[in-house]
């Protein structure tokens, strides 16, 4: 089942619980809702604790070390109450494999996570496929990132992004097979929702409603309809999706 992981925060808040059941992300640059998103997630859910460093970036901020000593401390206090919350190891947006590494080595090693298990490694798309590999291994869930050479906000219209998602895929299914891969990790493409529909991650995320709920506002429950037709959207494509790290 894929996850439609919406983004917040929902405002106003009281439009929130339409969406009771639902996935959502919460970033530690924006964490007002998150009291409210441990109480509405659905059981069979993920409620993924964003670090803001995609924020940051694009916003043209520096974070130090005082700012990712926070983050740890948030995360780890809202993954001890709720069991579907998964933090995002910070990455560095546009740094190389090496810079990603780091980041990944300091959050184990230094034992910033009590739940190391429930964390999310991001590998940029622009990385290797070693950088993939190694992450696979090690982590339960996997974020996938795009960049400027492969846009997931392109969509699959993109063709670098494309024939990159079939590369990937054909890659990892060797790999699996070779390996004796039973189980495979949970694979999130972020800010991917666009294409969710035609590609086999198991959730990605979206500030679509947080952005343009307001256009139906006329609407009975319209957060609730609007997340509803999303969803149909990805239950009912009639494109074959790609069957990337599809699980059983």
């Amino acid at each position: 089942m894929k996850r439609l992981v919406h983004g917040t925060p929902i405002t106003p808040r009281r439009l929130l619980p339409q969406l009771r059941g639902g996935s959502f992300c919460v970033s530690y640059m924006n964490p007002e809702q998150l009291n409210d998103c441990i109480d509405l997630v659905g059981d069979d859910q993920i409620l993924i604790l964003d670090n803001g460093a995609f924020t940051a970036w694009r916003q043209g901020l520096t974070l130090d070390a005082a700012h990712w000593n926070g983050f740890y401390a948030w995360a780890n206090e809202a993954m001890a109450r709720c069991p579907q919350a998964v933090a995002v190891i910070p990455d560095v947006i546009e740094g190389s494999e090496q810079d990603n590494l780091q980041m990944i080595a300091q959050a184990l090693r230094d034992d910033r996570l009590e739940f190391p298990e429930r964390s999310m490694a991001i590998w940029h798309m622009n990385e290797s496929i070693d950088q993939l590999e190694r992450l696979f291994r090690i982590f339960n869930f996997v974020g996938f990132g795009s960049c400027r050479q492969y846009d997931i906000a392109r969509h699959l219209s993109n063709s670098p992004y494309s024939e990159r998602v079939q590369e990937i895929w054909a890659f990892m299914q060797y790999w699996q097979a070779n390996h004796c891969m039973l189980e495979t990790p949970w694979i999130h493409m972020m800010r991917g929702l666009g294409v969710l529909h035609k590609i086999g991650f198991d959730s990605a995320d979206s500030c679509n409603i947080a952005i343009n709920h307001h256009r139906t506002k006329s609407q009975f429950n319209h957060v609730r309809a609007m997340a509803d037709r999303i969803a149909a959207k990805v239950a009912n494509s009639d494109l074959p999706p790609l069957p990337l790290f599809q699980q059983a």
